[in-house]
């Protein structure tokens, strides 16, 4: 915390002599009691007062960390740093915030995040010094969980670990079909459910790269759908944003393909979202909204978007035979589809008693394990 370090030795001030006036009580206490790191320093490059946070936090006595430049405590990699904001309050400026490591007696290190003032009349800084280890080994475990996940998504990449599979969706009552979601499978390891690919690949900020590869995938099998079925693919408002999509799904067929937007968090700025989708629709894309009924955002997602497609959470399915209760909401939803022109599909449809209830509310569609599992396209 200073541009100048002489040699010398310097000597500790008692805290009444701080600033060169008598220190009342109250703050003597306060400064030797503070949990944070106190102290005033000098333009020499030593520390001249130091409370008692110090030497409980770093293991030295007052004589050693005051007998020796603050420079010399300082990790190797934190010097050229530390003086160059000790030169910032030399140059004017009124106060300075930065982090930097300080060895302890034991050899190990702690961050510290720092606040200083110039005193540059009387040749000193204010200093306080907050310990900061904690949160930065927190940073650094996520920082290499992301580095990780980013790696293992990578690997998914350049592997081509990638593999489609498509699930059926029957019409209600007559069960023919009409189109398949396209879904996606990792021959990675570790073996896990594909959503946790996917959360991994957002925490690492390259989730649209990855859903495009599963897309481009998807889409190359779409010559084999059966004639008349759609094609529906899964895509977050951020991968629907980006150009790319908008160029790969242009390559196809799009009077029938459907996007089903997957995004359970709220969108902040639906206009480019809007957008988007108004240029795909002049394209022949419709639209779907997956796991309505799951929380506010898909809700959201209905009303903002106006989908052509409705898509019910498995929530809102299992059980609905002998729920009354989800009856009622799966019922509503049949008036609130029909009021704005779309279609309703019942999502994880795995007993007869399911499908036998939703076709009787009017649920136009349905796709669950009862009805086919995901697999490659017949034919």
């Amino acid at each position: 915390m200073a541009t100048q370090l002489r040699g010398g030795r310097s000597h500790a001030l008692p805290p009444p002599a701080l600033a060169g006036a008598a220190f009342p009580t109250t703050a003597d206490r306060f400064f030797d009691l503070a949990v944070d790191l106190l102290c005033l320093a000098g333009v020499d490059g030593y520390f001249k007062v130091l409370n008692r946070a110090w030497s409980e936090s770093l293991g030295y006595s007052d004589d050693e960390l005051l007998s020796r430049p603050y420079l010399d405590f300082v990790h190797p990699d934190d010097r050229d740093a530390t003086v160059a904001e000790a030169s910032k309050l030399a140059a004017g400026f009124r106060t300075v915030h930065f982090r930097n490591r300080y060895r302890c007696k034991d050899g190990s290190y702690k961050w510290l995040a720092w606040t200083a003032s110039p005193a540059m009349g009387e040749g000193i800084i204010y200093g306080a010094a907050r310990d900061v280890t904690e949160e930065m080994h927190v940073q650094a475990d996520a920082a290499r969980l992301v580095h990780q996940q980013r790696a293992g998504i990578r690997h998914v990449l350049a592997t081509n670990a990638v593999t489609p599979v498509f699930q059926p969706i029957m019409s209600l009552p007559a069960l023919e079909l009409r189109g398949f979601e396209a879904l996606s499978r990792f021959a990675s390891t570790p073996v896990r459910p594909p959503s946790e690919w996917f959360e991994d690949a957002d925490a690492a900020g390259i989730r649209p790269e990855l859903e495009m590869h599963a897309i481009r995938t998807q889409l190359a099998a779409s010559c084999r759908v059966a004639p008349g079925a759609y094609l529906s693919i899964n895509a977050s408002p951020e991968t629907l944003l980006s150009d790319e999509f908008g160029r790969t799904v242009r390559d196809v067929d799009t009077e029938r393909l459907v996007v089903e937007v997957t995004e359970h968090a709220a969108v902040q700025d639906y206009v480019p979202l809007q957008e988007a989708i108004n240029r795909l629709r002049q394209h022949g894309i419709r639209l779907a909204i997956d796991d309505a009924g799951s929380g506010f955002a898909s809700l959201k997602h209905v009303v903002r978007l106006v989908p052509e497609f409705i898509k019910l959470d498995l929530f809102l399915i299992r059980d609905v035979d002998s729920d009354p209760v989800k009856r009622a909401v799966v019922a509503a939803m049949v008036g609130f589809a029909a009021e704005i022109g779309s279609q309703l599909v019942a999502e994880g449809v795995e007993e007869p008693e399911e499908l036998s209830v939703l076709a009787d509310l009017g649920v136009g569609n349905a796709q669950g394990f009862y009805l086919g599992r995901p697999g490659p396209l017949p034919g």
